[in-house]
């Protein structure tokens, strides 16, 4: 026997309405609304397969059963659509049932599809089988104007939750209304339109099943993988794809003649060429996923898979990346950013840029613990949406963005990395591939994923302050020796230069090499008094014209190749600080770019003027450094890439001392394109104002 269409339309319907069913009774949490959709979709279900089955066998009781179910889901639709638009109604709750309008009218609509469908199934023709397709038609009629009330009630920023549930009902109504509308301009139903209508009804399942699962009030929590869905989508696209493709081609050899075959192979590579670079899509996929989340989950993220990929990004060193940039890459792939920047406090609570992510950042950069940004983060743990922020400037306060961020690539978001009530950091986000929007969903996700990655990266800083510590332990108990070491180096160059005067056989050398051990000494006393800190002069503080100590660096150290040049833009710059300590790091600064820089390169000394700070550069055009070097070991003690001639903790005393005054230390590097190290020094108060055309003089040393 062979099988009917409506045989397949209402199978089709019968089935989908089972799946809904399913999920809706796997999903029932206690007794309320949804229990009346369970009850509708129940209906549905048997009303399809009474169909199905009376479509291919005749039975006695398929006469009485066919009306009965077509009744009952009407029956079903209108009481659960009623229910919802009396929840609707702001008097709902003092409103008797009598006493509503939408529960009168549904129960003559209930009263009117009986008496129609009676007429219906006694009659096939005549006034009475009239009558009753007249009253069907007004009973669909009402189902519409049903949908549309519904719509109209509820509010605008609600309308998400049933805008599917409206479209697919209305569709389902609005057909029936075709079917009776048809019959009663003809005399009788069109079994071509009846046998479409459980494909029709069909298509409106998924509908019904997103906006159920949009809406936890009905107590009905429908769980479907996010992943799967994504899959299925893809899948079904591909599918669709492949088909509309082959169609084409088809169509194009059928339709080529001659040129026929080579067209359609010619076509049906490029498709598959167009299909592999769309499967392949990192953009396609995002918009995929957005799209789902956005119009078939109540949910833009299911929580457990993205906690789990979080903490596994976060722990798995498959790739032997350091914590830092993996953390840099969990809390991007929340939102789908391709790249970014994180930056770690240090003791003094400033905050330096400590790793990157897919991003090129040359050298180092320090955002002050006193700036806008800090405070505002460290307060109240904004996440900055760098376009909301240049849209509606007033929504953040006092937040002032620093003007580094032009340095990032297409920043997107700055996220806070709180731990208790301390700011651990902060990460610069890259705008995602595909545009999004951010709500309260990925602000509160961002926030919780930002204090888990500054737990980590606060354990990490306490673990390397505890190797550091450890490392200047042994240091301090080897110094005694050093110390001891360096006496006897200091005696005998003094006894040296004590007896050179009776052997001065030729006296312009023996002077030479009179004072250059008299400079020896004097180094040598320096770093004694250093280590043992009875050096008064480099632990007292006092005011120290940078101009004139940067000219005394470079005249000291002009023997050497490439000799230093200095270049003062704003002379009379006055700094606190303890003027030994800061010449021992200048003098380091420049040897090691002298090291690193060619006898024919050069090396500058500069001085200028920045807002309240002296900004110091020592710039060399050098071999210049890797950004994992600078991340990882350049401010780290005892790593150096002297071997046995250096001890690896001057760029870190450096920068320990440069803070410790109140100051700022960056550097800017890359391999073969020198370095620039820049040291921000707080001004004296009494510091003066040069304008800047008039005072502009270059100083060439040695």
């Amino acid at each position: 026997m062979a099988v009917s269409v409506a045989a397949v339309s209402y199978g089709v319907a019968t089935v989908a309405y089972m799946l809904l069913l399913a999920l809706l009774f796997a999903g029932l949490r206690g007794f309320s609304r949804g229990v009346t959709l369970l009850l509708a979709t129940f209906l549905c279900a048997c009303w399809g397969a009474t169909y199905t089955i009376s479509s291919q066998w005749s039975f006695a009781a398929l006469r009485w059963l066919i009306p009965m179910f077509e009744f009952l889901r009407w029956t079903g639709w209108f009481c659960f659509v009623a229910m919802l638009l009396r929840l609707s109604s702001p008097q709902a709750m003092r409103q008797s049932l009598r006493a509503d309008p939408w529960v009168l009218l549904t129960g003559f609509a209930v009263l009117l599809a009986g008496c129609s469908l009676a007429a219906l199934s006694g009659y096939s023709s005549g006034l009475p089988a009239f009558l009753g397709i007249a009253g069907m038609l007004l009973v669909s009629l009402f189902g519409m104007a049903l949908i549309e009330q519904l719509y109209r009630r509820v509010e605008p920023g609600q309308r998400w939750g049933i805008k599917h549930l409206c479209l697919g009902l209305g569709v389902a109504f609005a057909f029936d209304f075709y079917c009776y509308a048809d019959g009663l301009l003809f005399a009788g139903l069109n079994a071509h339109i009846l046998a479409a209508r459980g494909f029709v009804n069909a298509l409106a399942v998924p509908l019904i099943a997103v906006s159920a699962a949009r809406n936890p009030k009905w107590s009905l929590h429908i769980g479907v993988s996010r992943r799967m869905v994504v899959d299925s989508v893809v899948i079904t696209g591909a599918g669709v794809y492949l088909l509309l493709m082959a169609i084409a081609g088809y169509s194009i050899r059928y339709a080529g003649g001659n040129w026929g075959h080579a067209l359609q192979i010619v076509f049906l590579a490029g498709a598959l060429l167009v299909f592999l670079a769309a499967l392949f899509s990192g953009s396609l996929r995002a918009w995929i996923r957005i799209f789902i989340s956005k119009h078939f989950f109540s949910y833009k993220y299911d929580y457990r898979q993205e906690w789990l990929r979080f903490i596994r990004t976060l722990s798995t060193n498959g790739h032997g990346e350091p914590l830092r940039v993996r953390a840099i890459r969990a809390i991007a792939q929340l939102v789908d950013s391709p790249s970014g920047a994180l930056w770690s406090a240090n003791e003094q609570g400033n905050l330096i840029l400590a790793a990157t992510w897919n991003i090129s950042f040359p050298g180092t950069l320090t955002e002050p613990a006193d700036t806008s940004l800090v405070r505002c983060l460290r307060r109240h743990e904004w996440i900055v949406e760098l376009n909301d922020y240049r849209r509606h400037p007033e929504r953040y306060g006092e937040l002032l963005l620093p003007d580094w961020l032009g340095r990032v690539r297409d920043p997107w978001l700055i996220v806070p990395l709180l731990q208790q009530d301390s700011l651990q950091g902060f990460a610069v986000l890259s705008r995602p591939k595909v545009a999004r929007e951010i709500n309260w969903e990925d602000r509160d996700l961002l926030k919780t994923a930002g204090r888990q990655v500054a737990s980590y990266v606060a354990h990490l800083d306490a673990t390397d302050a505890l190797i550091d510590a450890r490392q200047f332990d042994a240091f301090n108990r080897l110094s005694a020796f050093v110390v001891h070491d360096l006496k006897n180096v200091s005696a005998q160059l003094s006894l040296i230069t004590a007896n050179a005067a009776k052997y001065r056989a030729n006296p312009e050398f023996v002077a030479d090499a009179f004072q250059t051990m008299e400079s020896a000494t004097q180094r040598m006393d320096r770093v004694l008094a250093n280590l043992r800190k009875l050096d008064a002069p480099l632990a007292t503080v006092e005011q120290v014209d940078i101009g004139e100590l940067v000219g005394e660096v470079a005249s000291s150290l002009a023997q050497g190749r490439p000799a230093p040049r200095v270049r003062i833009t704003t002379p009379g710059l006055i700094v606190n600080c303890p003027r030994g300590r800061l010449v021992t790091v200048l003098e380091h600064l420049v040897c090691n770019a002298q090291d690193a820089t060619p006898p024919d390169g050069d090396i500058e000394l500069s001085v200028a003027r920045e807002a309240g700070w002296c900004r110091l550069e020592v710039r060399d055009t050098g071999a210049g450094m890797a950004e994992e070097f600078i991340r990882e070991r350049l401010f780290r003690p005892f790593a150096t890439t002297k071997g046995n001639a250096g001890m690896g903790i001057g760029v870190f005393e450096a920068r320990h001392f440069v803070e410790g005054i109140g100051g700022l230390m960056d550097v800017i590097s890359a391999p073969n394109e020198g370095s620039c190290f820049v040291l921000r020094l707080p001004l004296h108060e009494s510091a003066p104002v040069v304008p800047m055309g008039d005072a502009n003089r270059e100083v060439l040393r040695g």
